[in-house]
């Protein structure tokens, strides 16, 4: 049963989600192929030659050898079915993205990478600085064609400046909307004075900057190869990531620092409000070691961090700790997100189900479309 103090008035609520004007997904996945990447490499250049000749690009490339096989776990069929069996080869672009969008109720979304959102735990500086590029152009050519879909282009935190300069070279296109800065196996955390470059582009460029994690990868160096097996790394690695991150972003004083919106993306929101009172009690008690922030972390929070609701993980019907937890955060931070086209996606009937007898029709316009448009200014 739902506590009487989360509910609101009859007379408050959204009816049904047909009643909303809006769905805007804040967290879709086109799945990209170093095959298509390729495309979009220069002949002469070194990493192409390299890449070309890799057998195993996921894993050889992308942090070496992988506990899951990447594609085959996301990958769905046309009945949200997983797929055993898949040709590997072939991408998820943005048209069969905005059709699976279409079928599933929603009018818009900001897309974002797969296979590179393992980008940052790419050894060779320079071949990740060439693969966000050839990403990003791959991404335009995909978006051309898709006027419900925008997306943000990735970026190599391994050589801030450069990621800087791709910053500046796509910030001007209509289909870019945001930066995805790849939050598995950041080194440094992203706290650290040497992505200053970075973090000047995006404020300069008023682009916000999202983070994902993915699994399978070393996020956690020696911790990661004690996991023996996919489940146990899935389970812990998209929350733990984020919070590791943000700790280091809000005590090293990024927000203080710089205008700049953050979306947290795909680690549902339930280690939210236990995050957030850490952080405070922290810099309450040893305040004098994190002279960067002149308020508590929650203030940063709910000025400057948005979170998408997926994963919910939770039953439908199930007891409301997810309308509880939005409550807590506060509605006008929380951003709707899919996480098509994978296997396991939140429906937008299933988010306004789960809140519409706790936060308003306002509110709940807010998560489901304005939140997204605001802060990627849609």
């Amino acid at each position: 049963m739902l506590d009487n103090a989360l509910q609101v008035p009859e007379a408050d609520r959204l009816g049904s989600v047909e009643d909303l004007d809006r769905i805007v997904d804040a967290d879709a996945q086109v799945q990209e192929t170093p095959e298509a990447l390729l495309e979009h490499m220069d002949d002469s250049s070194g990493a192409r030659r390299v890449i070309s000749l890799t057998e195993l690009r996921h894993d050889m490339i992308y942090a070496g050898p992988s506990s899951y096989p990447l594609y085959e776990y996301k990958r769905t069929d046309g009945d949200d079915g997983p797929v055993a069996e898949d040709d590997v080869s072939e991408t998820i672009g943005a048209a069969e993205v905005a059709e699976r969008a279409t079928e599933a109720g929603i009018d818009d979304g900001v897309v974002n990478p797969t296979l590179n959102l393992g980008l940052s735990e790419v050894n060779n500086d320079r071949f990740a600085v060439a693969l966000a590029s050839a990403y990003n152009d791959w991404l335009l050519s995909q978006l051309d064609d898709c006027p419900n879909l925008v997306g943000n282009a990735v970026v190599a935190p391994q050589h801030p400046e450069r990621a800087a300069e791709e910053i500046d070279r796509v910030a001007d296109e209509d289909d870019i909307v945001g930066i995805q800065l790849p939050a598995s196996g950041l080194m440094p955390p992203p706290g650290h004075r040497q992505y200053e470059p970075l973090y000047d582009a995006a404020e300069s460029n008023d682009l916000p900057i999202a983070m994902k994690s993915t699994v399978g990868n070393k996020s956690f160096g020696q911790q990661y190869w004690w996991a023996q097996s996919f489940p146990e790394d899935f389970v812990y690695q998209h929350g733990f990531v984020q919070m590791r991150n943000l700790t280091s972003i809000l005590f090293e004083g990024i927000p203080e620092q710089y205008d700049i919106d953050f979306v947290i993306q795909g680690a549902g929101i339930g280690f939210v409000p236990f995050f957030t009172h850490r952080l405070d009690d922290h810099y309450l008690e040893l305040g004098y070691e994190i002279p960067a922030l002149s308020q508590l972390p929650s203030a940063y929070l709910s000025e400057s961090f948005y979170w998408t609701t997926n994963p919910m993980n939770q039953p439908a019907g199930g007891d409301p700790q997810f309308a509880a937890m939005v409550n807590m955060i506060g509605p006008e931070n929380v951003l709707f997100g899919s996480d098509l086209p994978h296997g396991v996606t939140d429906l937008p009937e299933t988010v306004v189900d789960r809140l519409a007898d706790t936060v308003t029709a306002g509110e709940l316009a807010a998560v489901m479309a304005e939140n997204t448009e605001r802060v990627y200014g849609l």
